[in-house]
């Protein structure tokens, strides 16, 4: 189903006005229309004149307020999460605007994240100003979803356009007694200002040139030079000759926001693009979900009462989705432990009966795998013994045996055989029959290293003691 969308743009001395169709498959703008204002009869008549006229009817319907009615600043925060900008910003803010928070309506957008903290745009408006716009509005039988802010809603059709944002780059936004300069670099907001200068003032091009001169300085004197490329909207006839003149006077590329190209935007309204650049900005940001410096001034006591009570069915729907969600997912826990507890009784089970059957000779079970873990190893440690020996153990004892002259009498009370080594401890009938052992397990040349150890008269002095130490050749290891 197709939606309209009305946005408005209530200048100082035109009304402005686009239409927008929004549909599954897309968007267009259907038109847009202006009005010049007379001084003489009160705002609300001729809004609701203008809207008549041009039968201006919108199932959603968006406005902004110029520049030059709120204040705003470039705040730095070491800090970027919504919840702690939501309650630092306002009072951030009020220590630089002459106004107590009770009198101000306060927004803001994060414009620039990084490792520390991040940038935010906080803008404040007058409550008085913002219930004026709102009741002129409301006597043309119009709801505003959104109130934004006249000179950032350009910044969506530069998105839209795909132009590259590289540099210092101005958007210039020019009217009849005002204008609005907004400064990026790189893309990211630098610096926001509203001037009362205009096409129209006295002094020309040049009063307006120092003027924007003086302005960029201020707002960009942390940045290295002035802007290479102006983007320019706004209207009157004087627009191309004032091109002319910032090209000239700063050595910059001047884009005319009618030679963007916008897709949504048909070729018979592209030469209204710059006049129209803020209403179509709002829509199109709307259409699309663009995410350029997005400020919604309508908050708190003046939020929309349709977005309020759609909010509301929205979070009642949500809340009753959620509670059977956390009701379908606490019985599938439930379930799933329970599944969980009796498969683990039931491994715990298998393990107790592999263990039983495995290693029988245990009685006392403290942890099934770290006893099982040390009989692997000491199977292990058997097996490498069996498999690295030169000879098997009872074949090298019987070398041994016979290498020794038969004159030599041993007791062995040890034999110790493990994949390094052999150690013999026992008694002989003298210290001359344990050097013989010695020697003979050298002949044999399985070892790298014999060592005769403790040779010493064994008690009552009728035999001798010793302890030999025969280390296998690294080869054979």
């Amino acid at each position: 189903m197709a939606r309209r969308i009305l946005t408005l743009d209530l200048g100082s001395h035109t009304l402005k006005a686009v239409m927008i169709e929004n549909t599954l498959r897309g968007c267009r703008v259907l038109g847009g229309f202006r009005h010049q204002r007379d001084p003489q009869l009160p705002l609300a008549e001729q809004v609701q004149k203008f809207c008549q006229a041009y039968d201006l009817r919108g199932d959603t319907v968006l406005s902004c307020l110029p520049g030059d009615v709120v204040l705003h600043r470039l705040l730095t925060l070491p800090f970027a999460r919504p919840r702690q900008l939501e309650q630092t910003v306002p009072f951030e803010l009020e220590s630089q605007i002459p106004f107590g928070l009770e009198e101000v309506l306060v927004d803001f957008h994060l414009t620039e994240r990084t490792a520390h903290g991040g940038t935010i745009l906080a803008v404040a408006v007058p409550r008085t100003t913002l219930t004026e716009h709102l009741d002129t509005l409301a006597a043309a039988g119009l709801d505003p979803a959104l109130v934004g802010l006249a000179p950032l809603a350009p910044l969506s059709l530069l998105q839209l356009a795909g132009r590259e944002r590289q540099g210092v780059e101005a958007l210039l936004d020019i009217g009849e007694s005002r204008s609005s300069v907004v400064l990026l670099c790189d893309g990211v907001l630098q610096g926001l200002r509203t001037v009362s200068t205009g096409l129209r003032k006295a002094g020309g091009f040049e009063a307006f040139l120092r003027e924007l001169r003086w302005t960029l300085l201020a707002l960009g004197d942390h940045l290295p030079a002035f802007p290479s490329r102006f983007f320019l909207c706004g209207g009157g006839s004087l627009l191309p000759q004032l091109s002319e003149a910032l090209a000239h006077a700063f050595a910059a590329e001047v884009v005319p926001f009618q030679h963007l190209t916008l897709s949504s935007v048909p070729m018979d309204l592209q030469e209204g693009q710059g006049i129209f650049a803020a209403c179509l900005g709002l829509g199109l940001s709307e259409a699309l979900g663009l995410s350029a410096p997005a400020i919604n001034l309508r908050r708190g006591e003046f939020a929309h009462q349709g977005q309020r009570a759609a909010l509301r069915r929205e979070m009642t729907r949500l809340g009753w989705l959620a509670a059977g969600v956390a009701a379908a997912a606490g019985l599938a826990f439930a379930l799933e432990v329970h599944r969980l507890s009796t498969r683990y009784e039931t491994v715990r089970q298998e393990i107790r009966r592999v263990f039983t059957d495995t290693l029988p000779e245990i009685h006392t079970i403290v942890s099934e795998k770290a006893q099982l873990q040390d009989a692997a190893t000491t199977l292990q440690s058997r097996r490498r013994v069996i498999a690295t020996a030169a000879a098997a153990p009872l074949e090298l004892l019987r070398q041994l045996s016979g290498a020794l002259p038969e004159q030599v009498k041993l007791d062995l009370d040890e034999w110790t055989f493990d994949e390094e080594s052999v150690r013999l401890r026992g008694t002989t009938t003298s210290f001359d029959a344990a050097e013989s052992l010695k020697t003979a397990a050298t002949a044999l040349g399985l070892f790298r290293e014999v060592q005769l150890k403790d040779v010493k008269t064994a008690t009552g002095g009728k035999k001798v003691s010793f302890t030999v130490h025969m280390l296998f050749a690294q080869e054979r290891r």
